[in-house]
């Protein structure tokens, strides 16, 4: 039986349906659906090669305040004069609105849909995603609606999902592999080694204060995915190998990879862990509990502590710039630095077959054939198929982010929702 394609008319029925109780929808069903066929359409667009992605703000600019601010509102720049409302106007207009930071504000006028001009709004709203303890700022309950790839639209109220379509499905909840169990279970021995290295140094304070497991994997995964959305927002693509850390000998584990640049194994290589076990002792000598955990973390608005998360942030800069040349990042599971121009040998065999994970766990799963993907997901495949406890993060440079690991002897891929 053929699978059914869900469109924007089916959407705009589904947002209306499910749209939060107490909370009115001001766009009747018939703009509603009008304004998500201009989004669809305007993202199987391109402007000088590269996809259509923006944010649309469905309301009209006389509801926000004119003197709003970035980052806790948004800044309001009305056009002198509305503009038609149409997929290549979007198309033309997305540059100036950048998805991380702008939207593109939409409204009737006279009972028609026109674009009135852009909403600044800072990139807050995006802590979620790029990690960190920012508190996400909501300052408005109507729809805005997320176009990030080629048939990815999503809508959302208040920053909760409420409906999106990808790959012509229908759905409710975005895939979101730092979800999963099997994701951090992957990185349990970093994890042991750091918080082992911080009751050693906190064995000799007057108070030795633990770090909690989630506090250690929380941390790298905020860092993970701040390189996901910089290598997104730089438009490159880009493909993160992660290979087993083997004490003495970090290269040792990497059979089958040609590294063209290769770090010398010194600190500043493996800085991220240095700044890790700063941060821990930063926040448990400020505490008198046994152990620290991200509430501790979230609550502490020491600027030393500050300086330090914007210094592992600073590393996922420095991984973003060695994903913008061809070939891949190596990383180990401490995310120590090993190299980059790093090519999967074509020797290695494709495996015969690759998975794609329906759900975070990959319990749910369907065939997805290989020749259908490009050289850096084939590459991917290799990497974990030779090195079963490896992963690899694929960034396309049309939006997509994919996932994949060797799960039980077969090689699996998650495409990772970024409709945030």
């Amino acid at each position: 039986m053929s699978p059914r394609y869900h469109y924007p008319p089916d959407l705009a029925r589904y947002v209306r349906e499910h749209w939060p109780e107490g909370r009115t929808l001001a766009l009747s069903e018939e703009l509603l659906r009008e304004a998500l066929s201009i989004a669809f359409h305007a993202s199987l667009t391109s402007e000088e090669a590269r996809p259509t992605r923006f944010r649309l703000l469905l309301m009209s600019p006389d509801a926000l305040p004119e003197r709003g601010a970035p980052n806790e509102g948004v800044l309001r720049l009305v056009f002198d004069r509305t503009r038609a409302a149409t997929a290549d106007e979007l198309r033309q207009l997305a540059p100036s609105a950048p998805f991380e930071t702008s939207l593109i504000g939409l409204a009737p006028v006279e009972g028609k849909l026109r674009i009135w001009g852009l909403a600044h709004s800072g990139p807050a709203w995006l802590a979620p995603t790029w990690g960190g303890r920012s508190v996400v700022p909501n300052w408005t309950y109507d729809p805005i609606v997320h176009v990030t790839g080629p048939g990815h639209v999503a809508v959302r109220c208040a920053g909760k999902l409420i409906g999106a379509l990808e790959q012509g499905a229908l759905v409710d909840a975005l895939m979101d592999v730092f979800d999963s169990e099997w994701l951090p279970a992957m990185f349990d021995q970093e994890r042991e080694e750091v918080r082992r290295e911080h009751a050693a140094h906190q064995a000799r304070a007057p108070i030795p204060t633990d770090a909690a497991p989630s506090l250690v994997g929380l941390v790298g995964q905020h860092m993970l995915r701040r390189v996901i959305q910089l290598v997104l927002g730089a438009r490159h693509g880009g493909l993160i190998l992660i290979a087993d850390s083997i004490p003495g000998a970090p290269f040792a584990g990497l059979a089958g990879l040609s590294l063209k640049y290769r770090f010398d194994q010194t600190e500043p290589a493996h800085r991220y862990r240095t700044l890790l076990l700063q941060m821990l002792d930063r926040l448990a000598s400020g505490s008198t509990n046994p152990s620290v955990d991200w509430s501790d973390f979230a609550g502490d608005t020491s600027l030393d502590l500050e300086k330090l998360e914007n210094a592992v942030f600073e590393m996922s800069r420095v991984i973003t710039g060695l994903a913008a040349i061809d070939g891949a990042v190596v990383l180990d599971k401490g995310f120590s630095l090993l190299g980059f121009g790093a090519e999967v040998s074509s020797e290695i065999p494709a495996p015969a077959r690759v998975w794609r994970a329906l759900d975070p766990e990959g319990a749910d799963r369907e065939v997805n054939a290989v020749e259908d993907v490009g050289t850096r997901h084939r590459a991917a495949y290799r990497f974990v198929r030779q090195h079963p406890r490896g992963l690899a993060i694929v960034i396309s440079h049309d939006g997509g982010v994919s996932f994949v690991a060797n799960r039980d002897g077969e090689v699996v891929s998650w495409l990772q929702s970024v409709s945030r």
